[in-house]
Order: C-alpha cells, then sequence, then structure tokens
C-alpha cells in the first residue's frame, strides 16, 4: 500500500513538472508572437528635379527611355532593378527592405553594364568613380539619383528619389540693334565624359579625352533659341567659347573663354550684343534648380 503511495506521489509530481515546462514553453512561444512585424516592402517613385522656371523646360527633356537601379549594402553592390515597376507617369523600384543605399540611373543602356558590375561584386567606392562616355558622338542625355535607406522608418513604404540631369546645356540670346544672324557656335577643348554620380570637388574623370564639341546649326539664327549645345560637365581647361556670327551683313567671329567650369543641370545662356562700341560675347549662367518635383516620361518601345 504505502509503495502505491509512494508511486502516485511520483506520477503527481512529474505531472506537475511537465505542467510547469508546458507553461514556459507556452510563455516563450507567446513572447515570439508578440515581435513586430516587418514593415511593407518599400517602393522607390523616380521623380525628375523641375527647372526654376516651367519656361525652361523643353519638348523631350523628361523622356526616358530606360531606368535601373543598384543597392549597396555594406559598401558592395547586392542587387540590380532592371525591370522598373511602371506607375501612372513614371516609373518606380519596388525593394525588399529598408536598407543601404539605393543609386538610381536613367537613359544609360549601352554605357553601363550593371549586370558585369554585379558579378564581380563592385565596391561603392568604384561605383562612385564610373564615368559615362559619348552616345551616338553626343553626350549622353542621362539622369541619376541616389537614396539612403538606412535608418529610415519602415512605416515609409513610398520613397521619392529625385533625378538630376547629367549635362549642361547652353542657350543663345541675340541683343543686337542691327540684323545678325549666328550660323556656328564651338565650345573648345570639351570633355568627352562625366561621372555618372557627381564627385565633389572633381568635375570630370582623370582619363578625361577632350574634343571640340560643335553646335548642330542648318539654318543660321536670327532669334533666341534653347538648347543651341549639350556638353558634360567639366573644369576649367582651356574652354573657350567660338561663335561665328554675322552682323549688319559683316561676318565676324567673337570668341570668349570660360574663367569657370561648367557643371551638370545648369544653363548657361550664350549672349551676342551690339552697341555703338563694340561687338561681343556675354556668358550668364542659370541653375536647373529643384523646384516641385515632375514625372519621368517613359518611352515605350
Amino acid at each position: 500500500m504505502k509503495k502505491s503511495m509512494k508511486m502516485n506521489n511520483l506520477s503527481v509530481r512529474t505531472l506537475a513538472f511537465a505542467m510547469m515546462l508546458g507553461a514556459g514553453f507556452s510563455s516563450c512561444s507567446d513572447a515570439v508572437e508578440t515581435f513586430p512585424a516587418p514593415g511593407p516592402a518599400p517602393l522607390v517613385k523616380a521623380r525628375l528635379a523641375n527647372f526654376e522656371g516651367a519656361e525652361q523646360s523643353l519638348a523631350g527633356e523628361n523622356d526616358v527611355t530606360d531606368l535601373r537601379a543598384c543597392l549597396f549594402v555594406g559598401g558592395t553592390l547586392s542587387k540590380v532593378y532592371d525591370t522598373p515597376t511602371s506607375l501612372d507617369g513614371g516609373y518606380g523600384i519596388q525593394l525588399d527592405s529598408h536598407a543601404g543605399t539605393l543609386y538610381v540611373v536613367a537613359n544609360t543602356e549601352g554605357l553601363v553594364d550593371l549586370n558585369a558590375l554585379q558579378e564581380r561584386s563592385i565596391s561603392e567606392s568604384e561605383w562612385l568613380q564610373l564615368s559615362v562616355a559619348m552616345k551616338d558622338a553626343a553626350p549622353a542625355r542621362f539622369f541619376s539619383g541616389s537614396l539612403r535607406l538606412d535608418g529610415l522608418e519602415n512605416s515609409q513604404t513610398e520613397l521619392p528619389v529625385t533625378l538630376k540631369r547629367g549635362v549642361a546645356r547652353f542657350d543663345l540670346q541675340i541683343r543686337t540693334a542691327g540684323v545678325a544672324s549666328v550660323r556656328g557656335i564651338t565650345l573648345k577643348n570639351a570633355a568627352q565624359s562625366a561621372y555618372l554620380f557627381p564627385v565633389e570637388g572633381d568635375l570630370s574623370p582623370a582619363d578625361v579625352a577632350r574634343k571640340d564639341a560643335v553646335a548642330e546649326i542648318r539654318e543660321p539664327l536670327t532669334r533666341d533659341t534653347q538648347a543651341v549645345l549639350y556638353v558634360y560637365e567639366q573644369e576649367n581647361d582651356g574652354l573657350e567659347v567660338v561663335v561665328e556670327a554675322e552682323i549688319d551683313g559683316k561676318p565676324t567671329t567673337l570668341r570668349k573663354s570660360l574663367d569657370c567650369a561648367l557643371e551638370r543641370n545648369k544653363i548657361y545662356t550664350l549672349t551676342v550684343r551690339k552697341d555703338v562700341i563694340d561687338v561681343r560675347l556675354d556668358v550668364s549662367f542659370d541653375e536647373w534648380e529643384e523646384g516641385s518635383d515632375t514625372e519621368l516620361t517613359p518611352l515605350r518601345r
């Protein structure tokens, strides 16, 4: 009888211990379930920095033929996004998480092989030294922008990235009392490549080649004309603007040495003047500053 009672007491103690263990596991399970769930995957929406004045925007300057992105995590290229999400009036990039830095480029097809760069695990510092060459004997009308994702709240599910143009633009103004026309515009010693992303304190790659950039003018220009020439940003290295003009029936060549650097996303205005004393060429500058962003214009192929 005493032996039976001892067995029963042992069974009770075993059952109680098992119940305590079960309660402990249940408590741990409940604690795991209280962890916050990851937030929704962020969508990065690409926009284009607007011009300071609406009149500065020209037809076709917002057109995009391709848009791609690279995600760098821990200083190494971890993923390439080459199939952006189509949105109303533009493009978006669906990410997996809020981590790393996203670099977005547009109109660089055939100029930058992102998949090859990913295969060799290019570093972020190497990436920021990449340059873009000429395309069809002219500067590529590319855009670029970046967005740092680290530190952003998971609740931020739509993230804007602003893209800027990688070229500078020259406009022409004619301010003469008589009859004038311009038949030629040349930028001497123009850079033939530019960094894909701006490099602080360095506008041109170390191995940049230089060649005269000539505006395509089919008929002599007799009035103010926008976008007569696009060039890459560049340091002042023998830069000179040469304008072939005819003023009051007399052919003349106007020259202007540029004592400043040409920067991306800026408009440079060439002004041909004539007064009672002389004929001269003035150069002024207008920035394509960020205003309210505008949608990119995808070109369907």
